[in-house]
């Protein structure tokens, strides 16, 4: 039995989908496998030449079924999750050649923007132990490509945090042992200067740590799980991290002198520590989404001081915050985990 037997109850490809984009555009190159277009600035469309290639599709099917493309399509699913909309479009195909002609604007993507191809049942058919049945079912994957329509943002929060496996019962983490030395993670905040560090329980479950540490980036029960478990862990270190910035910016407002607002306000600003500040300044426009990106982070330290009861309000939703502003949302990742498992139930 392969690992693939383990994770999969059907038959997919044993090797991936080779998938080449081209654009032609004349000075547009992709470098590897990136395409940055946000360095072209006179270019309002992209006009890209793709091509694929598929090893065996007839492996996927019940050998009865002779024509393997009768019940499977080539598809290259186009997506970017703060873009205006997605698209999935089917190969043009002829013989074991499969291509596509797109066309992009920049006026309808945002930001960077995934292409991959994926091969999919796209007939149900009578089910077969140790086959797929069900439309839409993908059985095999290509690698991606991106295009940059926007200037990538510096990443959020300044400096990354460190991660690091440690036991919880041992002397390195000795305020976690009595009470919380079975614990999955923990976040230390280590001082006000320092980033914080998240540990991860090295005494935890062995199957456990197997599936945080899978890499796998195919869809299945396994990695599902996966990012489930991240999602959750993320969510919680986020929404600490964040209201650990606020509630010291607001006692910082209390503890300044009687000076003028904008002093008061800016002495207050210039007591954080330097990852704080850049925290809440990467995601103001989210604590604030009525207000002009631009304006945010002054609409942030103005409105909390000048309303005792605005950091209350900020907090009763920070959690939402969270949830929306972790690379993929909160839903995005329940969801599609939902309804792998509930095609995985009718089977």
């Amino acid at each position: 039995m392969t690992n693939k037997d383990i994770f999969y109850q059907y038959k997919t490809l044993e090797n991936p989908i080779e998938l080449y984009v081209k654009s032609l555009n004349e000075d547009l190159k992709f470098k590897g496998k990136i395409l940055n277009l946000y360095e072209k600035d006179s270019y309002e469309k992209l006009k890209l030449y793709v091509t694929a290639k598929v090893d065996h599709p007839g492996t996927v099917l019940p050998p009865e079924f002779k024509d393997s493309f009768e019940y499977l399509d080539l598809v290259l699913l186009i997506k970017s999750t703060k873009s205006i909309y997605r698209k999935c479009i089917v190969f043009e195909k002829k013989g074991n050649i499969f291509w596509l002609d797109l066309d992009f604007f920049k006026k309808d993507w945002r930001n960077d923007v995934e292409l991959s191809a994926a091969l999919v049942l796209k007939k149900n058919i009578n089910e077969k132990i140790g086959y797929a049945s069900n439309i839409g079912t993908q059985l095999g994957w290509s690698t991606s490509y991106k295009i940059f329509f926007d200037k990538p943002e510096e990443k959020s929060g300044g400096d990354s945090m460190e991660f690091e496996w440690a036991s919880f019962s041992g002397e390195k983490l000795h305020w976690l042992n009595k009470h919380y030395s079975k614990d999955i993670y923990a976040l230390d905040l280590r001082g006000e200067t320092k980033m914080p560090k998240v540990y991860l329980n090295e005494d935890m479950d062995k199957h456990l740590r197997s599936l945080l540490e899978e890499t796998s980036k195919r869809s299945s029960a396994k990695t599902s799980s996966r990012d489930l478990m991240f999602q959750t862990i993320a969510s919680s270190i986020f929404t600490q991290l964040l209201t650990d910035c606020l509630i010291e910016y607001k006692r910082n407002l209390s503890q300044a002198d009687g000076a003028e607002p904008e002093v008061v306000i800016e002495d207050a600003w210039d007591s954080l520590s330097g990852w704080k500040r850049t925290l809440l300044e990467n995601y103001s426009h989210k604590i604030f989404p009525d207000s002009r990106k631009k304006d945010a982070l002054n609409d942030l330290k103005e409105r909390i001081y000048e309303d005792d009861n605005k950091i209350s309000e900020i907090l009763k939703v920070i959690l939402n915050i969270t949830q929306n502003n972790l690379g993929e949302s909160t839903n995005e990742i329940f969801t599609r985990s939902a309804e792998l498992l509930t095609r995985r139930e009718k089977k």
